[in-house]
């Protein structure tokens, strides 16, 4: 009973998130299911299997108050993987990765985080959608969704450094592409620290970072497209390897 009550309540939901879109001009035309994967880690995800697109939400995500949001901001995927933007596809983002395991010979968890900063650009990208159909209480949710991400002590695994610097400048860039963040509030503080504490030249590389993300395009032409995610690759790669002791990483 309570199965049932689940699914019709996901397919509300996903029917909101449609309607929600398609007022503003984001008209999804596949098809698209909303499933429970119970054991999931992360809140959810989008895949595509033949000719159907999955929003995949984890049963702890259900009672979440950003459940709809998220539901958004799966279906802007969708969106972007039918107008088959450069970003979501994937043929680009291996070509990418191969030329820079072939030149640098890129270790396995420095791929692994390589392919979390995509995210970060792809979702940033996708996020335009998402802020362009929400109002002014669920903008609320969202900055407070976004300053749990900011970190503010390094690890001291400038593999793992890298990734968590990266992840600062996605959460400060995608408030300040939207005119919403607070350069006085607690995340402007926290990734003070973060950066203050990781030294060198950390502040020059998340001004970069956060620049990069803040003013990506979610028109560039393929090959714009390309040259961009080489060079964010490269600052990330350089930022991982910034550090005299690596740890074994494969």
């Amino acid at each position: 009973m309570r199965a049932a009550r689940t699914d019709r309540s996901l397919q509300d939901t996903l029917e909101w998130a449609k309607d929600r879109m398609a007022e503003k001009g984001y008209v999804v035309t596949s098809t698209v299911t909303l499933e429970v994967e119970p054991n999931l880690a992360i809140m959810g995800y989008a895949k595509k299997e033949g000719q159907v697109h999955k929003i995949m939400i984890s049963e702890w995500a259900l009672d979440s108050e950003m459940l709809r949001g998220l539901v958004l901001h799966e279906l802007a995927h969708v969106y972007f993987t039918e107008r088959g933007a450069y970003s979501h596809d994937s043929e680009v983002l291996e070509g990418v990765l191969d030329e820079l395991k072939d030149k640098d010979g890129i270790r396995a968890k420095e791929s692994e985080y390589l392919v979390d900063a995509f995210n970060h650009l792809q979702n940033i990208i996708v996020d335009d959608v998402v802020f362009d159909v929400m109002d002014d209480r669920e903008f609320d949710m969202v900055k407070k969704f976004f300053g749990e991400w900011v970190s503010d002590r390094p690890s001291g695994d400038p593999v793992l450094d890298a990734a968590l610097l990266s992840r600062n400048a996605f959460a400060i860039a995608s408030l300040k592409r939207r005119g919403l963040f607070e350069k006085g509030g607690e995340m402007f503080y926290r990734n003070q620290g973060f950066v203050t504490a990781l030294g060198s030249k950390s502040g020059e590389d998340f001004e970069w970072l956060e620049d990069f993300l803040e003013t990506a395009k979610a028109d560039w032409p393929k090959d714009e497209f390309r040259e961009a995610l080489s060079s964010y690759f490269e600052r990330m790669l350089s930022l991982m390897r910034s550090s005299s002791r690596l740890d074994d990483l494969r």
